[in-house]
């Protein structure tokens, strides 16, 4: 199922980012993902070995699995990985994070994060098939601000985009992070804003998991 992300959340969060940014040098990028890979391999992989155990029913009961059933089963049990939210379920964790982290700090670079004057871009990233949030900070930021604040921040929004409550985890993210940036980088008079407020919106990634 794909979050729609509505004309009220992306006000919202531009509001909250210029909001951020009036009291810090800190530039921060909201971005959402629909998903962070086309997760295939795994709901594959479980299908046809669930078809390829069907036969044991033959020993423990009278009734008789052809091959006409397994092939039966595994595209049924194919569609049902790959055409629900199960695809993600029968993933194991690791590799979902692993996507999730590739895909954050891929976009981190493309969006030119890195580039600001004073290396002060902070990224808020949500992937939302996997339930996954990613603070990324470049260097003028890391350098005072410890991982563990960061840590932090997600651990408390997790819970919102478990239940699909995107919008407050990225506003109470967002001021979280505002707080933590505040304290580190105050805001200096004139300072130039050099990335977009508005909300990032990803589609799909192309990678195949």
């Amino acid at each position: 199922m794909t979050f729609k992300v509505t004309d009220d959340m992306r006000r919202e969060i531009r509001v909250a980012v210029e909001a951020l940014e009036k009291t810090t040098t800190g530039e921060m990028v909201c971005v959402v993902a629909q998903s962070s890979a086309r997760y295939v391999l795994f709901p594959i992989l479980w299908a046809s070995m669930i078809a390829l155990v069907l036969p044991v029913v033959n020993i423990l009961t009278i009734n008789t699995v052809t091959f006409g059933i397994q092939t039966i089963a595994f595209i049924a049990l194919s569609a049902l990985f790959l055409l629900t939210p199960l695809k993600v379920a029968v993933t194991p964790r690791g590799l979902r994070l692993t996507n999730c982290r590739r895909h954050a700090f891929e976009q981190f670079f493309a969006l030119k994060m890195n580039e600001t004057n004073k290396r002060s871009g902070v990224m808020l990233f949500i992937s939302l098939a996997e339930h996954h949030v990613e603070i990324i900070a470049d260097k003028g930021i890391n350098d005072k601000v410890l991982p563990d604040e960061w840590v932090r921040i997600v651990d408390a929004v997790a819970s919102d985009v478990r239940a699909l409550k995107v919008q407050d985890a990225f506003l109470n993210a967002i001021r979280a992070c505002s707080t933590v940036l505040v304290q580190h980088f105050p805001e200096v008079r004139n300072d130039v804003n050099e990335l977009d407020d508005n909300l990032v919106e990803l589609p799909p990634a192309p990678f195949l998991s």
